[in-house]
């Protein structure tokens, strides 16, 4: 496979600067952002506009959002449960200041370390702050960061609207839009924003949202989205019009993008989702006039008040490989108030790729032609395991620690995120 030679459109930068830059900004000085906990299932909350600005969940949360959040994440030391305590005073934005009912802010830092190889690494992973302001139905939100990663890395370089190539900082955006909210159940957004699809999980260096590129840290894509949150059913569908942030043209995937679930009973559901796109040439492995799918279902389930398993399972296609899949199974226990442990199994098989199977046919009709064999993850399936400790010892603070075991290696990473 060869090395990703994505790069970032250098004319008008600075008119793209400006054009996501100026809005936010004005946000900021005119929510808190935190990941979608799927496990938060087991509370009863099975959609997520009332928690999250996004109505698929993640991000920027409401003041409700942010009320349970103090109440229900993190661990209270005074004895009481999330039924006896009251949302401290830290669970405002800053934890200190009061917003305008229409303003929702937040940022998001975390500092990583990773221990692979016998190599230890500790840098930034995320410094991003969030906004949306609300007009009556209308809202316009997005989010500002910085990042830095090495040449040659596929995270981060597709939000960059700033041009550095090297191992430099460069100004980032996850996600921008302008909203309209319809009815109580429908929302319509136009913009960069997340593609709607499968278990909306933070990990986004999993499989399931690696391989099918569908992850929150560096998968969003430009398109309008259409959202409906009811008590029993909700779903978004995004036609995906390629991502503007990358350039030539031909990186560019278009396609579609959209997930549907069903509560199964008060603290379960069940759900499907479908992803396509086409690229006139893949902005990874540099193949031309790629189709790339994903289609499978997903659930999310509260076992118990302390217990939940969420899961999902997909089928891959691409049009130089043959048919992979992909997929997780996650266990969250929590031990007492804030302070949870994951066990997850994941497994994947990108499939083969179609050049080596035809390789394989003539190597069988003549000795003279090498044959190639199958690896782990691509052609052959391979499994991973990963041990979590997560805690939330104090409003608006988390650490959390992963061992991820994988055929290939070994890694420990841990977090310190802090969520204004």
């Amino acid at each position: 496979m060869r090395k990703e030679t994505l790069r970032v459109r250098t004319r008008g930068v600075w008119w793209r600067v400006l054009a996501v830059a100026l809005p936010l900004v004005g946000m900021l000085f005119v929510s808190k952002p935190a990941h979608a906990y799927s496990w938060m299932i087991r509370h009863g909350y099975s959609g997520c506009p009332v928690c999250h600005a996004d109505p698929s969940g993640g991000e920027t949360l409401t003041a409700y959002g942010r009320a349970q959040s103090d109440l229900l994440l993190r661990m209270h030391y005074d004895g009481k449960n999330s039924e006896e305590a009251e949302p401290s005073p830290a669970s405002r934005f800053l934890w200190f200041m009061d917003l305008p009912t229409s303003v929702l802010l937040g940022g998001s830092v975390r500092v990583a370390s990773d221990y692979s190889d016998k190599k230890l690494s500790v840098f930034p992973m995320q410094l991003d702050v969030y906004g949306q302001l609300r007009f009556g139905n209308v809202t316009v939100g997005g989010s500002l960061g910085v990042i830095k990663t090495p040449p040659g890395s596929l995270y981060g370089r597709t939000s960059q609207i700033t041009a550095n190539q090297g191992d430099q900082y460069n100004l980032i955006s996850r996600s921008f839009y302008l909203g309209y909210d319809v009815s109580n159940e429908v929302t319509v957004r136009v913009g960069r924003l997340n593609l709607p699809f499968g278990v909306r999980i933070p990990e986004h260096t999993m499989w399931v949202r690696q391989s099918t590129r569908t992850d929150r840290e560096s998968g969003q894509e430009y398109g309008a989205a259409v959202a409906y949150n009811s008590e029993s059913l909700r779903g978004e569908f995004m036609p995906i019009l390629g991502n503007y942030q990358i350039s030539p043209d031909k990186f560019r995937e278009r396609g579609y993008s959209g997930y549907l679930e069903l509560m199964a009973g008060a603290r379960a559901a069940i759900g499907v989702s479908s992803f396509y796109t086409y690229a006139k040439e893949d902005r990874v492995t540099l193949e031309t006039n790629i189709a790339r799918g994903a289609h499978g279902p997903f659930t999310r389930i509260g076992v118990t008040d302390d217990f939940a398993i969420l899961g999902e399972a997909d089928l891959m296609t691409d049009s130089t490989r043959g048919l992979g899949y992909v997929g997780f199974l996650q266990g969250d226990y929590e031990f007492i108030q804030g302070l949870h442990g994951m066990l997850t199994l994941e497994w994947q098989d990108q499939g083969q790729l179609k050049s080596e199977k035809e390789q394989n046919v003539q190597a069988a009709a003549d000795p003279t032609v090498a044959r190639v064999r199958t690896r782990p993850g691509e052609g052959k399936g391979e499994v991973g395991f990963w041990v979590t400790a997560n805690w939330f010892f104090l409003p608006h603070m988390d650490v959390r620690v992963d061992a991820i075991q994988r055929p290939s290696d070994f890694t420990l990473f841990t977090q310190l995120h802090a969520f204004l």
